[in-house]
């Protein structure tokens, strides 16, 4: 029989959430959701032990009972002061048939089961430790406590541990009980054996296997949760406005003309207002009244490559980078294609993107409706996002 022990009775206090960062929600749900889930895809896990805080113990059996985690039985064990305790007590409340336990970071949810199932295929006799581990990209200094440079290590050995680490269980529970009394201090569960003088082997571990311990690496994570293997998103906008012949008319954030625009609460750029949309749908977010409402007296006026750029930094906030926009203005008069070069250039300045990626196209509505009688100007825009991963 094979466990996981998962250990989640942390605080997190890197994190600065001032909770247990492993019930932090992104998508509707919490982190360790996300690593129960991914590890119940196992094909070789019989049961997982999670190892918790007392007080949370209400969150964590009404966690238990959300879709996408039956595949496998978890049974709730209360954690101790220290992780390692935490790792001891899981031991103590294994199945008595389990020949191989695997240890898992909470904090570590993009782990799949599949992972799992290596570290277990891997240990027998021969192999009772194995650890996923990647190797050091980065130059390793060795740095004093006064923050001085003391020397360079050689890399070409290192590599950083990652989880879940997995042993046949007889020769870690024992080893690990010698490591207690001893009081030894323990960086990780493998660190047991090797305290003991018992091997462990390496197996190739994964960048997407990083554990969440600070809002960098909170950020990351929620960028990868909300991808859902969809890294593109097409969006479409379109906006219209009256003739307002009293008003300046002004276009993709140009000065077409001091007289013939167009009615509306901001500055009524009816290109700018359907790219925004465009932009905005695409993402997934509310559309510019929402973000702008006409109801608001701040936006009386409004220049909209202003709001353009509150858009654009909303698609940053939501890590969405823009592919290309494709867009047709219709009016009947005047002429736009001499000022087409100068809207591309400043929409590209305000979106930060380069013209080429750009195209904005004028036409006439053949008389047909009011943008074909002179009454009235409109947009039609569509757009192709990507996801910022970093």
């Amino acid at each position: 029989m094979n466990s996981m022990i998962i250990a989640a009775a942390g605080q997190g206090h890197r994190m600065g959430a001032g909770k247990n960062k492993l019930l932090l929600k992104t998508g509707g749900r919490p982190l360790i959701w996300y690593t129960l889930h991914n590890m119940m895809k196992s094909r070789l896990l019989d049961e997982i032990i999670l190892v918790i805080r007392q007080e949370e113990r209400d969150v964590f059996e009404k966690l238990l009972h959300s879709p996408g985690l039956e595949t496998l039985p978890v049974r709730l064990v209360t954690g101790g002061a220290a992780r390692s305790d935490s790792v001891w007590n899981g031991l103590q409340s294994l199945n008595a048939h389990t020949e191989k336990v695997l240890i898992h970071d909470g904090a570590r949810p993009l782990v799949g089961g599949d992972t799992a199932d290596a570290v277990i295929r891997h240990i027998d006799e021969s192999h009772p430790a194995v650890i996923p581990a990647l190797a050091s990209v980065d130059t390793i200094k060795k740095i004093t406590a006064r923050g001085m440079v003391e020397k360079t290590e050689d890399r070409t050995s290192l590599y950083r541990a990652q989880t879940p680490q997995g042993f046949l269980r007889e020769p870690f529970q024992q080893a690990f009980k010698r490591c207690r009394e001893r009081g030894d201090r323990l960086t990780d569960d493998a660190s047991v054996m090797e305290k003991n003088g018992i091997s462990v082997t390496a197996i190739p571990g994964r960048d997407t296997f990083f554990k969440v311990t600070s809002p960098e690496d909170w950020k990351r994570f929620e960028i990868l949760a909300a991808s859902e293997d969809i890294p593109f998103r097409t969006g479409q906008g379109y906006d219209i406005h009256r003739i307002e012949t009293s008003r300046p008319l002004v276009l993709g954030g140009v000065l077409i003309a001091p007289s013939g625009g167009l009615a509306g609460h901001s500055d009524a750029d009816v290109l700018i207002h359907a790219v925004m949309d465009a932009l905005l749908g695409a993402a997934g977010l509310p559309d510019i009244g929402h973000w702008f409402p006409d109801t608001d007296p701040a936006y009386e006026g409004a220049d909209s490559t202003v709001l353009l750029q509150r858009v654009s930094e909303i698609l940053e906030e939501n890590s969405w980078g823009i592919v290309n926009i494709d867009s047709t203005v219709l009016a009947e008069a005047p002429r736009l294609a001499p000022y087409i070069g100068r809207m591309k250039k400043t929409v590209a300045l305000i979106l930060g993107i380069d013209e080429s990626r750009i195209s904005i196209k004028a036409t006439t509505h053949e008389g047909l409706g009011p943008v074909g009688k002179g009454r009235g100007m409109a947009a039609f825009a569509s757009v192709l996002l990507y996801r910022r991963f970093f």
